[in-house]
């Protein structure tokens, strides 16, 4: 893990933040993939209190459970 690289779950909402890594295991990894949620990919936290996140992609809005979260890995981009 590089040194500017946090779980998502730490960000919070109106952040903008670089997929660096997903470190799950090849089925999870495989789903959010799957979802567009890959490595370079920007993202926008929309919601992040107790519960599931609500992030956006693009035009689209995923929500991706607390645990899931942690095993996401990006580096914060400041606007």
């Amino acid at each position: 893990m590089e040194q500017n690289e946090i779980s998502i779950v730490f960000l919070k909402p109106g952040s903008y933040a670089m997929v660096k890594d997903i470190k799950a295991g090849i089925g999870l990894r495989r789903r959010l993939e799957e979802l567009g949620l890959v490595r370079n990919q920007i993202l926008k936290i929309i919601k992040n209190d107790c519960g599931p996140l609500i992030i956006m992609l693009g035009e689209s809005r995923l929500v991706i459970g607390r645990g899931a979260a942690f095993k996401i890995f990006v580096e914060e981009i400041k606007k």
